[in-house]
C-alpha cells in the first residue's frame, strides 16, 4: 500500500503536503489548545519555548483534565487539578516521537503508529519545529 511513499522523504513529503502545526507555549491556557486542535483538525500538540520543542500534549490527555469534574471516577491527578491550576507544562510529556526532513516516509508511518501519535512534528538538525506528517494525508495518499 505505501510502496510509492517509501522512497520519499519527509522534506519532500512537507512540500507536497504543508500542513498547520499545532505549537503553543507554556503558558497556553488548557481550554486554549484544545481549541486549536479542534481548529487545526489535530490530535497533537507541542510545547515550545523559544524556537525548541519540550514537549507533546495528546487531545486525550487534555480532555481528562478539562473534564476532570464531569467524570465518575478520578486519578488522584485529576484530583489534585481540580484544586490547582495546572499548565501545559504540568500535563506535557517532555519525551516525544519526532522526525528529521532525511527521513523516509514509510519510517515516519511506522513511528507515528507505535507512538500513537497523529501529527509527528518534524524537527530540524538544530531541533527547530520545521513542519508536521500527519498520519491522516499519508493514510490518503497511500490508498490512492
Amino acid at each position: 500500500m505505501t510502496e510509492r511513499l517509501i522512497e520519499q522523504s519527509v522534506a519532500e513529503w512537507l512540500a507536497q503536503h504543508p500542513s498547520q502545526m499545532v505549537v503553543v507555549t507554556q503558558d497556553t491556557p488548557l481550554v486554549t489548545v484544545v481549541k486549536l486542535m479542534l481548529e487545526h483538525d489535530s490530535r497533537d500538540a507541542y510545547v515550545v519555548e523559544g524556537n525548541r520543542v519540550r514537549g507533546h500534549l495528546g487531545f486525550n490527555k487534555l480532555l481528562n483534565y478539562l473534564f476532570t469534574q464531569e467524570r465518575p471516577v478520578h486519578s488522584h491527578r485529576q484530583l489534585f487539578s481540580r484544586i490547582a491550576d495546572i499548565s501545559v507544562v504540568d500535563i506535557m510529556d517532555p519525551h516525544y516521537a519526532y522526525c528529521r526532513p532525511n527521513e523516509q516516509i514509510n519510517a515516519v508511518l511506522h513511528r507515528q503508529l507505535q507512538h500513537d501519535v497523529t501529527d509527528l512534528i518534524v524537527l530540524a538538525t538544530d531541533d527547530s519545529p520545521v513542519g508536521v506528517v500527519k498520519l491522516t494525508e499519508v493514510v490518503r495518499e497511500s490508498l490512492q
